[in-house]
């Protein structure tokens, strides 16, 4: 076990982690819901950073050849790629979001994949429990007014009061 890999599991379940790929100067692993790069090389300090699933907007992954390595490089949300458009691999390896690539091109290919994959699945989650969400939510606002209507039959409440709770209530709708 490589240091970087022992740094992630010092952090993260090893059964978490759906797949993981180790590159020039780091690593990076996928769990259901994040991703870890594991970054330091010899005379680099070891560090770990997290992005949520759900906030990667983009991965750049360029493949190696004979003369320079290749990169793959996390972009999240509201962190833009901070290298220029024509960078050089130095530059890759400077950001702290890249991990450089020798060998192993098509396991960096799968774990983009891998992470794009889960990103989906997130998303078709969410899009699932949100209309579930605002219908609880406006079912409570319904059986709250049906509360209040029996407090009122019942005078515990006047009617004055039931028709201002009521016009609170739906306006939450």
């Amino acid at each position: 076990m490589s240091k970087l890999q022992a740094l992630l599991f010092e952090r993260v379940n090893k059964r978490e982690v759906i797949d993981f790929v180790e590159g020039v100067n780091g690593l990076i692993a996928v769990t259901a819901n994040t991703v870890y790069l594991v970054r330091g090389s010899f005379l680099e300090k070891k560090v770990v950073k997290t992005y949520a699933i759900k906030s990667i907007s983009s991965i750049e992954i360029r493949k190696p050849n004979l003369i320079t390595n290749g990169h793959f490089q996390i972009i999240a949300s509201g962190s833009g790629d901070r290298t220029k458009r024509y960078s050089t691999a130095f530059d890759y390896a400077k950001d702290e979001n890249t991990v450089m690539i020798r060998s192993n091109y098509e396991h960096f290919l799968r774990i983009e994949q891998l992470i794009y994959k889960q990103r989906d699945k997130a998303d078709h989650v969410t899009e699932i429990i949100a209309p579930v969400a605002v219908a609880k939510e406006d079912d409570d606002v319904f059986s709250k007014i049906e509360k209040l209507a029996s407090l009122k039959e019942r005078n515990l409440i006047s009617a004055e009061e039931y028709e201002k709770k009521k016009a609170e209530l739906l306006s939450q709708i």
